[in-house]
């Protein structure tokens, strides 16, 4: 279109030229003021953002930057540092109009940083405690790869974290209240920034909106001089008039155009707003989630512990039902001792039948546990079950008891054998008595017991005579081997 000018006279032809260079430039200026509407505030809000201070004063300063939005931005610490130093990398971060602390009342540090910055100061009601500023911290750090290096660090952040939600409620309100008013996102975060300097949310949002009258300035302005430059345009040449008719629909498109992506910005702003909407569901179901949950792990936790004091008091009755057994068995065995014993004692006051105790094995803890089983005392007849192992030194144990008879099963070693012999203990071989077995002890016939107690003293006797005779012949010879040599 612009190539078709050179076909008018010159003189018209620079005309033409200098309307259509005034009318773009106007065009121009229209599109500029738009997007300055659009865009300019929330990229001067993206440049320097309004931030929540958190300040750990000392030797070593711990602070953390938090956006008005809740996102860390910050989280760091200082040592030995100028409060020049402290008040550049706050800064570094965006406009601060919070500094908060974790104690109250607050250092006279923190006071004064934020007397130098012109920003609000947020103390609790109460000095937050260690274990409420690492719950708090925590809580915020759990999906995050930040992590306070040290206890500075992370009483900042807990200050931090507690402001912000000191004024959480306060900016979701204003959020909502400023969906309907055409407010840019940069625009809305000024509007916090005022409200929580003080100043109340209406008021603070006609602030802003008067700000952004002088940019509909240009549209105005834009209609007239097109208006004027065409009414003289029209006066100068009539032929130029259809050239002219088609820059005013030109015009007519690129506002068109313009009205267009007005509302497309528009419905892109609604569909911005449902979403944060639909995020903010998801978060609530998401916290319901987590608290269902946390509900079920304490209910796992609760069974579980049930579970476990349930299995000790198992074990604390099995344990107890064993004992029980084995003091039931003992009493029982106890009751069959006395019993025993009882007969024992109506048989030693018989005359015709007398007890034997039985030894189940030829051993000192054997002789022990009958003693203690049978209170062995003199002239007590005994049964050996078992023989084996039993030595000169075994035999002495039971010889000192001085029974009245051994009985044994097997055969005997030669040494225990001497022993009792040169104590007089008869040692006699059950085969050749009739013993009666009551349960756990046994009964001979004083007749029988008697007479092989005399076999056997009488056989000890013959032994003993022959054993003096070999005694006597080997003197008597030794004697003559001696006359013989001395002959």
């Amino acid at each position: 279109m612009y190539a078709t000018l050179t076909e008018f006279p010159s003189g018209l032809s620079k005309t033409l030229n200098n309307l259509l260079i005034n009318i773009v430039t106007r065009e121009a200026i229209i599109l500029e003021d738009h997007n300055l509407q659009q865009n300019g505030n929330s990229d001067r809000g993206a440049a320097k953002p309004l931030t929540i201070v958190g300040v750990d004063p000392g030797l070593t300063v711990g602070l953390a930057v938090l956006d008005l939005e809740g996102r860390l931005l910050y989280l760091g610490s200082m040592k030995e540092a100028s409060r020049s130093s402290i008040i550049e990398e706050i800064i570094e971060y965006g406009k601060p109009i919070v500094v908060a602390s974790d104690v109250y009342p607050p250092p006279g540090a923190v006071k004064r940083i934020a007397s130098m910055l012109n920003a609000k100061l947020y103390t609790p009601e109460k000095v937050l405690t260690v274990s409420f500023k690492n719950e708090l911290v925590s809580e915020f750090l759990r999906e995050s790869e930040n992590a306070p290096e040290n206890s500075h660090e992370r009483d900042a952040l807990a200050a931090a974290l507690r402001a912000y939600r000191h004024y959480e409620k306060k900016l979701r309100q204003i959020d909502r209240k400023v969906e309907g008013a055409g407010l840019t996102a940069g625009e809305t975060l000024e509007v916090k920034g005022l409200v929580i300097m003080g100043k109340p949310v209406a008021e603070a949002i006609r602030s802003l909106k008067e700000i952004g009258e002088p940019n509909k300035i240009s549209s105005g302005v834009m209609g007239e001089f097109s208006e004027t430059e065409t009414s003289e345009f029209s006066a100068e040449d009539e032929k130029s008039h259809g050239d002219v008719e088609k820059l005013r629909r030109t015009i007519r498109t690129q506002r068109s155009t313009i009205r267009h992506q007005r509302l497309t910005i528009e419905k892109l702003k609604r569909e911005g707003r449902s979403l944060k909407e639909r995020i903010s569901k998801l978060e609530k179901e998401k916290s319901k989630l987590k608290s269902k949950l946390e509900r079920l792990q304490y209910e796992y936790s609760r069974d579980l512990l049930l579970n476990r004091e349930l299995s000790h008091k198992l074990k604390v009755i099995e344990k107890l039902q064993r004992k029980y057994t084995r003091e039931r068995e003992r009493r029982e065995a106890l009751e069959r001792d006395l019993d025993a014993l009882l007969q024992i004692k109506d048989m030693e006051s018989s005359e015709n039948t007398s007890p034997v105790k039985i030894i189940d094995s030829f051993t000192r803890e054997g002789i022990r546990s009958a003693c203690s089983r049978w209170k062995i005392k003199r002239g007590d007849v005994l049964l050996l079950r078992s023989s084996e192992g039993g030595g000169s030194q075994t035999a002495r144990i039971l010889r000192d008891l001085k029974p009245c008879a051994i009985i044994t099963e097997d055969r005997m070693s030669h040494q225990a054998l001497e022993v009792f012999e040169e104590a007089e203990v008869p040692v006699i071989s059950r085969e050749s008595l009739d013993i009666q077995i009551h349960d756990d002890f046994g009964s001979v016939k004083t007749q029988d017991l008697n007479r092989e107690i005399k076999k056997w003293k009488h056989r000890l006797n013959e032994k003993r005579k022959k054993r003096e005779e070999e005694e006597l012949l080997r003197v008597i010879t030794e004697y003559r081997a001696q006359r013989r040599r001395n002959h």
